[in-house]
């Protein structure tokens, strides 16, 4: 029998049907037939975009692990720990724990893309909130190369670079292009960022060991061929040049000899984040040597030892422009507990203002003119006083309680040292003077001899500053904000430093939030990260213009919309691990009652997730 065709007629047609001898339907039953038919077709297609492996993003350009170094520090670390480890401050407030990148398990069974799709867009069951609303997708990018390199050692990248050049190179190339010169036709290009992000270093691992794979390189430990797998993955992620050089020698500066024998360790800091810390031993003759460091110019290098109990630290330094080799030195001292030396070498003051208060940034300039560190008298240093009205005390970065409040109520003191030269010890107060009148009297206690005193204050129309001491010297533009600079000589042990603050009910202010009218849920900005040693470092950079850091590292109060720190949630939630993380600190001491302690963590973990998950909706 021969092929019938397939007629469509209307319904009073059935005769053309039989005599075209054709398989007939009518028009209604066709139609619907082929609606159901182009349904069907629509259902296949969905199912088979649904069904294909996702190819999820890859890089444009690659990746910098430089580029993910201060990210990592200024973000992650707080749960991840500076090296990675899941060690961070906050990581004992998740109860899923941090992960460790340090683990095997870990960094070689994670593609990159899958570890930059938990970055961007986070992990909101783990408590990984999503980064995709803060950083574009080349950090987020940097950030994966960072995270894989964490494991990675110089020493460990050098070894897998001999094996992959000595054992892989011919076929795949020293880049990994697939141009060797017994390179196959069909060979993979391992340097192609959209196909190697996709993949993990265990994918590449069960592709050598496969038949018949690469059986020339069975003779291979299953460590090297990791280490020539690493190495392999630098092809895709840009590391930084790790040719440098720092060395140096303990000096000890009280006999002018060398100081042998003496643990150092060096710190890499990039801006203020401490990115990485390695320590070694340093030889009889006091000498030190640490290799394989990266000469990024915008990275800075200190060295520490302790020596008597006291820690030291050398100038932060960089490594100077086209050299591979920086040499710095380290300077310690034995120590006294005579403080014939010990003096008050400058007092700074930087005054702002508030609806409610007069601001005041104090700075202590303690210098030593001897050639030992001071240690102190019955556990103190240096005993000092704040003005009697002041309120809402704090010191730059005192998460030890190095300065104490005498039980008298008489000053403050503290035991740490004070080291050799002008700028041996700096103390940093900050409080508040309240006012509820046009005028504020200010009375400062001078601790101690003081040969100079300088005063910045925020030019406010209408306010003026009175006194027999201070005098005006000029004003002065920082931070975009004008300035009165005053100062006065020559002050004695005793003395009071007076002044008079006028004209305060003209003050004006841009519409916000005072501190005490924050939002709920809002929290105050914490107290700056940089610690006494890295304040020093900068002073030593000031000299005389010491004040110049108030203004610095202290944002002055000046009314204005709601501060991120406010109402970003990625900065609430920051701070939320880390109220979490303080909390448990204090149950575990026994210094909370648990059904409070029960109650607030319950109270913060709600606030959390509901912070992330505004974050995604983001």
């Amino acid at each position: 029998m021969g092929k019938r065709r397939i007629v469509i007629i209307k319904n009073d047609d059935v005769k053309q049907c039989v005599v075209r001898s054709a398989y007939c339907l009518d028009f209604n039953t066709h139609y619907a037939l082929r609606t159901t038919f182009q349904s069907l077709l629509l259902f296949i297609g969905l199912w088979v975009l649904l069904t294909l492996p996702a190819h999820a993003q890859s890089p444009d350009d690659k990746p910098t692990v430089s580029g993910g170094r201060v990210l990592w520090a200024e973000n992650c670390a707080p749960c991840h720990g500076p090296t990675g480890a899941g060690d961070g401050p906050t990581s004992q407030s998740i109860e899923s724990g941090v992960p460790s990148f340090l683990d095997p398990e870990v960094y070689r069974t994670s593609p990159p893309a899958e570890r930059f799709d938990i970055i961007k867009n986070g992990r909101i069951e783990n408590l990984m909130p999503p980064w995709g609303n803060r950083f574009d997708d080349s950090q987020i990018w940097d950030l994966t190369a960072y995270v894989w390199s964490l494991h990675t050692t110089p020493d460990s990248l050098a070894h897998g670079a001999e094996i992959y050049a000595e054992r892989c190179a011919g076929c795949h190339g020293d880049s990994g292009a697939g141009d060797g010169v017994q390179a196959a036709v069909d060979i993979n290009n391992l340097a192609d960022l959209q196909v190697v992000t996709q993949q993990s270093l265990a994918d590449w691992q069960s592709g050598f060991a496969a038949p018949p794979g690469h059986a020339e390189l069975s003779d291979l430990s299953e460590e090297e061929l990791w280490l020539a797998l690493d190495h392999v993955r630098t092809f895709s992620f840009a590391m930084p040049q790790l040719n440098g050089i720092l060395s140096g020698q303990i000096i000890n500066g009280t006999t002018n000899q060398p100081q042998g024998d003496l643990e150092v360790t060096l710190f890499t800091f990039s801006g203020n984040a401490a990115v990485d810390q390695v320590t070694t031993q340093a030889d009889s003759e006091g000498n030190f040597r640490f290799e394989h460091l990266s000469t990024d110019p915008e990275l800075m290098y200190v060295v520490e030892g302790r020596f008597g109990d006291v820690s030291y630290l050398s100038p932060p330094s960089p490594f100077p422009n086209d050299t591979n080799e920086q040499k710095l030195d380290l300077n310690v001292f034995d120590t006294t507990t005579n403080n014939d030396g010990v003096s008050l070498s400058r007092l700074n003051n930087l005054v702002s203002f508030t609806p409610e208060t007069v601001r005041v940034i104090e700075l202590f300039v303690v210098g030593n003119s001897g050639d030992k560190t001071y240690i102190g008298q019955d556990g103190s240093t240096f005993v000092f006083d704040l003005p009697a009205n002041a309120t809402n005390v704090s010191f730059q970065n005192d998460f030890s309680n190095r300065f104490i409040e005498a039980a008298d109520g008489d000053g403050y003191t503290t035991n740490e040292p004070i080291y050799p030269g002008e700028e041996g010890l700096v103390i940093v107060a900050v409080y508040d003077l309240p006012y509820d009148s046009d005028t504020l009297s200010v009375e400062m206690p001078i601790p101690a001899d003081v040969k100079s005193i300088s005063l910045l204050m925020e030019s406010q129309p209408d306010v003026e500053l009175v006194s027999q001491q201070l005098q005006f010297i000029e004003r002065r533009e920082l931070q975009n904000s004008e300035f009165a600079s005053y100062g006065v000589q020559n002050l004695t042990a005793g003395d009071v430093l007076s002044f008079e603050l006028t004209g305060l009910d003209n003050l004006t202010f841009e519409t916000a939030a005072a501190p005490g009218d924050m939002p709920a849920g809002a929290v105050a900005a914490p107290p700056s990260i940089i610690n006494q040693d890295m304040l020093r470092w900068i002073m030593l950079g000031l000299g005389g213009g010491a004040i110049l850091l108030a203004v610095l590292l202290y944002p002055r109060y000046r009314p204005r919309p709601a501060p991120a720190a406010a109402t970003d949630p990625s900065t609430r939630r920051q701070r939320l691990l880390l109220l979490l993380a303080r909390l448990d600190d204090t149950y575990d001491a026994d210094e909370i009652d648990e059904t409070i302690y029960r109650q607030a963590r319950a109270e913060y973990k709600a606030e959390l997730m509901r912070l992330m998950q505004i974050e995604i909706g983001e």
